[in-house]
């Protein structure tokens, strides 16, 4: 685990232009930013400092460096709009919103980010979503960045066997932004986000009975 004592890992993860910003920022607000092992639920997270412990910022290690970027302008946001107001209101509310918007100004550039990249941060970034996952046009163009990225669920033909979350999935139709996907490990029925990353080791299809 990285804390922000520990500045040369950190700033491994991050484009190399954003990385005096980020420094900055460390050295002026009182939160430790640690670099943790891939969670299935969330690419980052943010806790408000208690009894015994700082403010604490956490970001996956496997995320590329415009995705680690993004994620944790996300998370300090939730840190400025805590000191801000002086507690929680709504975690994804309107102060968390501008916080975002102006912490995330001094990053949209060439020098920073991609052209696909910068275009559609600055589109996502006038309605920001309460997790950059939610915004699938982000999410699509950040992953072309991935060293190795695994197949979305969406690229997928129909009846498609494939793993997710150490289970196996038939996939099924659409449903507005997910798919209806069966699990055949346990036969019940499951909505998964059409830009889910899964893992598929061949393209095996399930053929209907005839």
């Amino acid at each position: 685990m990285l804390s922000a004592h520990d500045p040369d890992h950190l700033r491994r993860h991050l484009p190399p232009a954003a990385w005096p910003i980020a420094l900055q920022w460390l050295q002026q607000h009182p939160v430790r930013v640690h670099v943790v092992r891939p969670r299935r639920s969330k690419l980052g997270d943010y806790r408000s400092r208690t009894a015994g412990k700082p403010h604490r910022i956490t970001v996956n290690n496997d995320l590329n460096p415009y995705a680690f970027l993004v994620t944790l302008v996300h998370e300090f946001a939730h840190h400025t709009a805590f000191e801000r107001t002086r507690g929680w209101k709504d975690p994804h509310g309107p102060e968390w919103k501008a916080e975002y918007q102006r912490l995330m100004r001094p990053y949209l550039s060439r020098m920073i980010f991609p052209d696909d990249v910068l275009h559609a941060l600055e589109r996502h970034l006038c309605r920001p979503a309460a997790s950059s996952c939610a915004d699938t046009t982000l999410m699509r163009v950040l992953r072309r960045y991935d060293p190795e990225p695994r197949p979305m669920l969406e690229e997928l033909p129909d009846r498609t066997v494939f793993r997710f979350h150490d289970r196996l999935f038939v996939k099924g139709p659409k449903l507005r932004k997910r798919f209806r996907c069966q699990c055949l490990n346990d036969r019940r029925v499951y909505l998964i986000d059409a830009v889910a990353e899964v893992h598929l080791n061949a393209p095996l299809i399930v053929r209907k009975a005839s």
